[in-house]
């Protein structure tokens, strides 16, 4: 399978805008539990939908316009994952990238099956390495999501640690045992 990742930013977003919302709506109920913004009180429509991304590209531009301007803060970077056809597959990310660290978080969703996202991941290994200079990764996940947990541990995040009773993100209030697995990253 080949797949490639494009930079999430104005103009692949709103290139795409109309097969990613129809991709979250087909896929909402898989998605909504771990992903807040998949939720339809979020993201009830196309419209909302637009809103929530353009916000979304906003904060990552400013996140690294902050990092150009004092490289200690941390920003991040997202993709669109297209499959061999040239259609969405997903997206994936890096959240958090720490140059003082070598650190980032990465991240994964999946449309249509994991077989994009786990192509993916590996592409963005080898970003971190030549373009980003990280020498680690990590993911995050819940303790009741059984199949991202897999995901990792398949994938060489082989290094597990728990935090019991945390925030799921900045914009979740809800508590939940969080599993951290990273990676190290060599060539």
């Amino acid at each position: 399978m080949s797949i490639t990742l494009e930079k999430l930013n104005f103009r692949t977003f709103a290139k795409n805008v109309g097969e990613m919302y129809d991709l979250l709506d087909l896929n909402r109920a898989r998605l909504a539990p771990w992903f807040w913004w998949a939720d339809e009180k979020v993201t009830p429509n196309k419209f909302r939908f637009y809103v929530f991304m353009t916000l979304y590209i906003s904060d990552t531009k400013r996140k690294k316009i902050a990092h150009k301007l004092n490289p200690n803060k941390l920003y991040d970077e997202q993709f669109f994952v297209y499959n061999e056809q040239g259609k969405i597959g997903g997206m994936c990310g890096l959240d958090n990238i720490n140059i003082k660290t070598k650190d980032a978080e990465n991240w994964g969703l999946a449309f249509k099956g994991y077989t994009e996202t786990m192509e993916a991941i590996k592409l963005l290994d080898d970003y971190c390495i030549d373009t980003l200079r990280l020498t680690s990764v990590y993911g995050r996940v819940q303790s009741t999501n059984r199949a991202s947990m897999l995901f990792w541990q398949k994938y060489g995040y082989d290094e597990r640690t728990l935090e019991k009773n945390v925030r799921i993100s900045k914009r979740n209030p809800n508590l939940a045992d969080i599993y951290t697995y990273r990676k190290k990253l060599t060539r």
